[in-house]
């Protein structure tokens, strides 16, 4: 079975690498370069555009998730499976939105360093050096410019509408988009943002019911 897998903010397939995916034929859709003063509806057209099946199965974690949910507004998908995502801006926590007026996002440098790191790993629930370091390579491997075109999609991202066939996997510990402001559909127990890696079996059964079952 092909699925198609978007990663979260600055990361890439290595994200899903802790996911055994059996019987699951994984397609990357990594990131691409953002066109200047690029809508995330747009970036997600030319998303869809790598797509090669008709009706396809798409799993997006946490930015990602938003990406595909705008992909599944634009073609008929026959899955949607977020993760530690968010379905519109209503399940965004305010600090997100005050970005509007704020925008202390376009403050975030263009490479992390591992001291500066240190406080958004709190934040996301990171447990491991080798975590870390994974995480903080592939935000300096992302295309030149994405990682504050994001967060400016997320902070500017108005979607209301929910697409079909969807369905969302959140942890009740996520300190990012944090679990009160979602309607999950599934819920991982003492799960963080980055449950993928630190909850990833528990998760890799989930995807074999939603897929197989």
């Amino acid at each position: 079975m092909k699925v198609y897998f978007i990663s979260g903010l600055g990361a890439d397939e290595r994200a899903f690498r802790s996911l055994r995916l059996t019987g699951i034929e994984p397609v990357y859709l990594n990131w691409i370069p953002p066109l200047p003063a690029e809508s995330i509806e747009g970036y997600a057209k030319r998303m869809a555009q790598r797509i090669e099946e008709p009706d396809p199965i798409i799993v997006g974690l946490s930015f990602g998730g938003m990406v595909s949910v705008e992909i599944a507004k634009q073609i008929p998908v026959k899955k949607l499976i977020l993760i530690s995502s968010a379905k519109g801006e209503n399940e965004l926590p305010p600090f997100f939105r005050m970005g509007r007026i704020v925008p202390l996002h376009r403050l975030v440098p263009a490479h992390i360093s591992k001291t500066a790191a240190s406080v958004f790993f709190r934040l996301v629930g990171h447990r491991s050096k080798e975590q870390q370091d994974t995480l903080i390579t592939m935000f300096n491997d992302s295309p030149k410019g994405f990682v504050r075109w994001a967060m400016n999609a997320v902070v500017h991202w108005k979607n209301k509408e929910r697409p079909g066939n969807l369905v969302h996997i959140h942890g009740n510990t996520d300190w990012l988009l944090p679990y009160r402001y979602v309607k999950a559909d599934h819920t991982i127990d003492q799960g963080g943002h980055i449950m993928i890696a630190n909850q990833a079996k528990e998760i890799d059964l989930l995807l074999q019911k939603l897929l197989f079952g």
